[in-house]
């Protein structure tokens, strides 16, 4: 585990960084298993309770992902987290290069409907060379 510089994390407040930190220490615990996100969020007491309320729409559940996805977006730790119907890990070599190759496809996948998209606007004379959205409504079609 690299060694977590607060510098480098200025945008987070103290409590942020100690639950990430305390994330990133849980998951190392739990080495190569899946771990379902509710139980993530109970055994880390940094993360606030949930009761009586569907926990995918719980604010604990959304923390959680907020710091999954600062740890995979910051250069501070070296793992990627995970994440599936079983739950959440850190990535294995095999896993990590399936996730880049799921990615890969799927921002192809984006760009193809993009300049399809961009095309037929142009078609429609809606993007003007510019790049300019036209006003449709306005055409009184």
């Amino acid at each position: 585990m690299s060694t977590l510089k607060y510098d480098d994390l200025p945008e987070l407040t103290e409590e942020d960084k100690n639950r990430i930190t305390a994330l990133m220490f849980y998951l190392y615990e739990r080495g190569d298993k899946w771990t379902p996100m509710a139980q993530v969020t109970d055994s880390i007491s940094l993360y606030p309770a949930f009761f009586n309320t569907n926990y995918h729409n719980s604010w604990a559940r959304r923390l959680l992902t907020k710091d999954i996805e600062y740890i995979n977006e910051t250069d501070v730790f070296d793992r990627i987290i995970i994440s599936g119907s079983k739950g959440i890990k850190i990535a294995s070599e095999d896993e990590l290069t399936d996730f880049l190759k799921a990615e890969t496809v799927e921002v192809f996948r984006k760009l193809k409907r993009l300049r399809k998209i961009a095309k037929k606007a142009a078609r429609d004379q809606q993007l003007t060379l510019e790049g300019k959205i036209k006003e449709v409504f306005l055409r009184g079609d």
